[in-house]
């Protein structure tokens, strides 16, 4: 079954080519917003920050959710709208030690990052507020119409929506943080603790990012990049990127290299060969990210559709 759309437009490669560039745009915007999110901190922190906030408020995008008026930068927020998060629930859907998260999250409530409830966790209304909040949502916006733009050229993307022209940032932030945490979601049968699927990730991204800006991408017409191609990712590389410790990537890597999951790079470095990215998790996930980039910005479609009957 092909992955294109119906009205994709004529490219000069096979489908094969666009498939694998999708992945790698769907790739760089997951770490794009992980990247925003976590706002120059700690990556398990992010997460469940991420978790905490769509659990919050992602029900105000859902189809037969309530009208989400919480919407546009000068949108108020009513603090009815939350839904808490229990601990025991959060630390579920990150495949996280229930200690560990509980920690965690107590850390946070001492920074006024979130606040628990006789009901659960929950992000205060001031915090979603604030103006670097603001400027977040904003980032998020900007790697979105980059993303479609990328998309729609390339002819995976099943909507034809203009999203320039969206202008509902919290609701755009909300359905990247969806798509962030179904691609965790779709991850985590194959590598339970996303902090080592986000490490994975960034292993793939790093060592091909530097075709990015070449036309090598598109000419190799094979599914996936030559070996020789590939630049191995250092500790020191990844632990900036990722936002974990050295130390911690390093007990990572080592145990993802005993598995067979990673390689090492003739001069250092880590990567992924094109052998093991043929291997079960990654050719599903590649077809996932396709699918929830599509589910993202239908919903975009469809909320737009929705601010558009209720407007004055």
């Amino acid at each position: 079954m092909s992955l294109l759309a119906s009205a994709s437009p004529a490219l000069p490669f096979p489908e094969t080519v666009a498939v694998r560039i999708a992945g790698r745009l769907g790739m760089t915007f997951f770490l794009n917003n992980l990247r925003i999110v976590c706002d120059g901190g700690d990556l398990l922190d992010g997460l469940i920050l991420l978790a905490v906030g769509q659990a919050n408020l992602g029900h105000l995008d859902r189809p037969h959710g309530p009208p989400a008026s919480f919407a546009g930068y000068d949108d108020v927020l009513d603090p009815a709208l939350l839904r808490p998060i229990s601990v025991n629930a959060l630390a579920a859907s990150l495949g996280q030690p229930f200690e560990t998260v509980r920690r965690r999250t107590a850390a946070l409530r001492e920074t006024g990052a979130c606040a628990a409830t006789d009901r659960g966790l929950v992000i205060p209304p001031e915090r979603w507020m604030s103006d670097r909040r603001k400027a977040m949502a904003f980032a998020i916006g900007q790697q979105i119409q980059a993303l479609a733009i990328g998309l729609q050229a390339l002819g995976v993307l099943r909507t034809s929506m203009n999203v320039t022209t969206l202008g509902r940032p919290w609701v755009l932030t909300r359905l990247a943080a969806d798509y962030c945490l179904r691609q965790l979601e779709a991850m985590s049968a194959h590598i339970p603790d996303p902090t080592v699927g986000v490490l994975l990730i960034h292993i793939i991204r790093v060592t091909t990012e530097h075709l990015d800006d070449t036309y090598t991408e598109f000419t190799e017409t094979e599914d996936l990049v030559q070996d020789d191609l590939r630049r191995p990712a250092s500790v020191a590389t990844l632990a900036s990127r990722a936002g974990i410790p050295g130390e911690t990537v390093r007990r990572h890597v080592a145990l993802l290299l005993a598995r067979g999951w990673i390689a090492r790079g003739p001069k250092g470095g880590y990567y992924l060969t094109r052998e093991m990215l043929r291997a079960a998790p990654w050719p599903q996930a590649r077809h996932d990210n396709i699918a929830n980039l599509n589910r993202m910005f239908a919903a975009l479609e469809a909320s737009a559709r929705g601010a558009t009957r209720v407007a004055p």
